[in-house]
């Protein structure tokens, strides 16, 4: 990540930021305790940092990685702020997002994977539930593979 008129440092401007390794869900839950799999630890909340490349290593034994920022502010308003990049690895691959704040990220040797939509009421869940775009990839990703 970089910022174009900040100097490198810690990432400012989201209430949650971090990136997990997935290899599962949990239809029970939403949001990042949906996920399978592992928290990367060197880039989440307090350790994310513009400036220094990190290198996402554990990608020959999670299918993907899902890089997350909740924005700041009233809830009405947070969707807009939020960040969301599931990704899995892709040979030459690039993936490129700016978030809300000027942020640039940019994944080599990746590719962006689809969070598609569930309907409201999907599997007699409550709005909350199917509108988290963490359980809508988890859901897409994992139901179409048959896990």
């Amino acid at each position: 990540m970089s910022h174009p008129t900040l100097p490198p440092g810690r990432v400012e401007g989201f209430r949650f930021l971090w990136a997990f390794y997935v290899n599962g869900y949990n239809p029970e839950t939403h949001c990042q305790p949906c996920f399978k799999g592992s928290r990367v630890d060197e880039f989440c909340t307090p350790t994310a940092r513009s400036g220094p490349v990190f290198s996402f290593d554990q990608l020959d034994r999670f299918p993907f990685v899902y890089v997350c920022g909740v924005g700041i502010g009233p809830d009405v308003d947070r969707w807009r702020q939020n960040l969301h990049l599931p990704m899995r690895f892709k040979e030459g691959g690039v993936v490129e997002a700016t978030t809300y704040n000027g942020y640039s990220a940019i994944a080599h040797n990746a590719e962006l994977m689809e969070i598609p939509p569930l309907p409201d009421g999907w599997n007699g869940l409550p709005r909350k539930h199917t509108r988290c775009k963490n359980f809508q990839f988890a859901v897409g990703a994992f139901d179409r593979l048959g896990r």
